[in-house]
């Protein structure tokens, strides 16, 4: 059922649950928990993609720290499934190198609209975020069938600073779309908080209309909120303009910022997406 879904709407869903989930949460799953869990998802859920984990700091995020052994099992197994592609999230260029050289063609880099987010975030500032990006970008390139996926964090607002007016945002995304468009595969509007609100969002996408912007190019990635009735109008505004590709996750209870772990309830799961068709 899920996978007719998926090829009659063309839709792509990219599955959080390794990284944004499992980081999000205290309790520290081994090396077979997180693989027999990927399996799940792949068998049960069948997403176009997969984020199986990240290289950032153990000292930061602990959960993480095993995520080049679950690559290379989990590659080993589902390596050759032709319409799934596993990513790996690189904060830096250091990491870049780690995990190519093992192998990871599929690449998620991170960046914000918040400067004081991207800093606590990655210890680096955007000014900096914005140069390395381009060294990144230019290192994957030379991977044979390489795809980058860019996060823009902290849509529309930081869980250090809060609330960023609009038009900062727009100017923000607008950077990374004209400077990144045709090097990256996505550019994913991140709602770090799971406080987006309707009109914010329907303001960024009829700008996109009215300045000819390539929708296709754009994907979302959205947390719960108390009123599920704003998430299925986001979604739903979404997939009317064009999005076709969203971030889930198998356990939609959790996930969120690593930064500060506040003001975040949850990925939202593939049942949003499907209510929404």
């Amino acid at each position: 059922m899920f996978s007719s879904l998926l090829k009659n709407t063309h839709l792509r869903l990219f599955d959080v649950t390794m990284r944004d989930g499992l980081q999000s949460i205290p309790k520290i799953y081994t090396l077979k928990e997180k693989m027999d869990m990927a399996l799940d998802i792949v068998v049960h859920k069948n997403p176009s993609a997969i984020e199986i984990g990240s290289l950032a700091s153990p000292k930061i995020v602990n959960q993480m720290k095993d995520s080049i052994e679950l690559f290379k099992t989990f590659n080993s197994i589902c390596g050759t499934h032709r319409q799934l592609d596993v990513y790996m999230l690189t904060p830096n260029y250091k990491s870049v190198e780690i995990a190519s050289s093992n192998y990871v063609c599929n690449f998620s880099f991170v960046t914000s609209i918040s400067d004081t987010f991207q800093k606590k975030n990655t210890n680096k500032n955007l000014i900096d975020t914005k140069k390395e990006l381009k060294n990144m970008i230019h290192y994957v390139e030379k991977i044979n069938d390489s795809k980058i996926k860019l996060y823009i964090s902290c849509i529309t607002e930081c869980p250090i600073v809060g609330k960023f007016d609009i038009h900062i945002i727009m100017n923000e995304i607008m950077y990374y779309y004209y400077t990144h468009g045709e090097e990256v595969d996505e550019l994913c509007l991140s709602d770090t908080c799971g406080t987006l609100r309707f009109q914010d969002f329907k303001f960024i996408i009829d700008n996109f209309n009215t300045n000819n912007v390539d929708i296709n190019k754009f994907s979302l990635h959205l947390h719960q909120q108390k009123d599920k009735h704003v998430v299925k109008r986001i979604i739903t505004y979404a997939m009317k303009n064009g999005i076709s590709r969203f971030d889930v996750s198998y356990m939609p209870e959790i996930g969120g910022c690593s930064v500060t772990m506040k003001n975040t309830s949850g990925n939202i799961g593939y049942e949003d997406i499907y209510d929404c068709l």
